[in-house]
């Protein structure tokens, strides 16, 4: 804007250096407010993490149909039913598995949000203890062995950057008749258990106690993980990889779903122009959708899918899906519940 006085003469000049002034003053204080205000960010919360809820538990029911837990927790043996939602990390022999791996019996960790009064509200994660112990570094030295009473003991010693130790830690565990030891791909029978192996194991629940029933040392534990790897990657390709729809937009076909960490590895082999078919898991029919772009979201995977309109009028935000990657699953469906021609 020209703000140059239009008429000579003193009184139009003073006007005119007013003015400017004013205009200065106005973008210098513009600017320092600018750099003043904070835009609000999302970024972990360190503080609410540490007040989310972490406890041992027993499972009592797994109920499928319904995505829920019943479990007994430790501390008080207090019955819980938790709600498994779509984004609940499912740690299933130091790997992925689906919730119907889970077992009445099994001992598991649950990782809880809680809300603004420290109420559980769902499940981050549920980890069995082969995946819990394994991710934190649980291995303890076996030091005694009494095969006649079915039981062990172990000590184990955590200690900081400086090599001081910080934590020192003895049990003893009980073991079934049937235990398994794994110190490589193929387990041997409780005999194989020897003072000085360095062990993690799995529990259950056996008449009101917790007995081991899988004894791993470090090798071990790698061949189970190799071999639950390989199962779980056969489940993502029979059920298809687990998301649910982040919004949907009717006249456009536009579908953004989000695929959990479970299952966010195999989401990004999906590239922009494959085409797959999409399982609604209420039972509704499947669809077809191609992926316009793949974004990765925290430890989520999102995809732009473009799928029929007619599809996306009986899709609604939060709806469960399951994303089959292209060659799995069933055929990609044609005609209304197709992807519609390119134009």
């Amino acid at each position: 804007m020209d703000f140059r006085p239009v008429a000579n003469g003193p009184d139009s000049y003073r006007m005119f250096h007013r003015i400017h002034l004013a205009v200065l003053l106005a973008l210098t204080l513009a600017g320092n407010t600018s750099a003043q205000t904070k835009v609000p960010k999302a970024q972990f919360q360190g503080d609410y993490f540490g007040e989310m809820g972490r406890s041992f538990c027993v499972v009592i029911e797994v109920d499928t149909k319904a995505r829920a837990l019943v479990v007994k927790r430790d501390r008080d043996g207090e019955r819980v039913r938790v709600p498994i939602k779509d984004d609940t990390e499912l740690h299933f022999r130091d790997s992925w598995g689906e919730l119907s791996d889970y077992f009445p019996g099994q001992h598991v960790m649950l990782f809880m949000y809680v809300d603004e009064d420290k109420n559980w509200t769902y499940p981050r994660a549920i980890q069995d203890d082969l995946h819990v112990s394994a991710r934190h570094g649980w291995f303890a030295t076996v030091t005694k062995i009494d095969r006649a009473n079915g039981t062990y003991s172990t000590h184990r010693e955590e200690k900081n950057k400086e090599g001081k130790i910080t934590r020192s830690e003895d049990k003893e565990y009980h073991f079934t008749p049937t235990a398994k030891v794994w110190k490589g791909a193929t387990p041997t029978s409780i005999d194989g258990l020897q003072v000085g192996d360095e062990v993690i194991q799995q529990q259950v629940e056996q008449a009101g106690k917790l007995v081991a029933v899988e004894i791993v040392d470090r090798k071990g534990d790698d061949a189970i993980r190799a071999a639950q790897d390989a199962r779980h990657k056969q489940e993502e390709e029979r059920l298809g990889l687990p998301a649910y729809v982040t919004d949907v937009e009717v006249l456009s076909g536009s579908l953004t779903a989000t695929v959990a960490w479970n299952s966010a590895a195999r989401a990004r082999e999906l590239k922009p122009g494959d085409v797959v078919t999409v399982t609604p898991t209420d039972g509704s029919k499947p669809f077809g959708a191609a992926v316009a772009a793949t974004q990765p979201v925290d430890s989520r995977q999102r995809l732009q899918l473009v799928i029929n309109a007619r599809v996306a009028g009986r899709l609604s935000v939060g709806q469960s899906l399951r994303v089959f990657l292209p060659g799995t699953g069933p055929a990609v469906p044609t005609g209304r519940s197709g992807v519609p021609e390119a134009r």
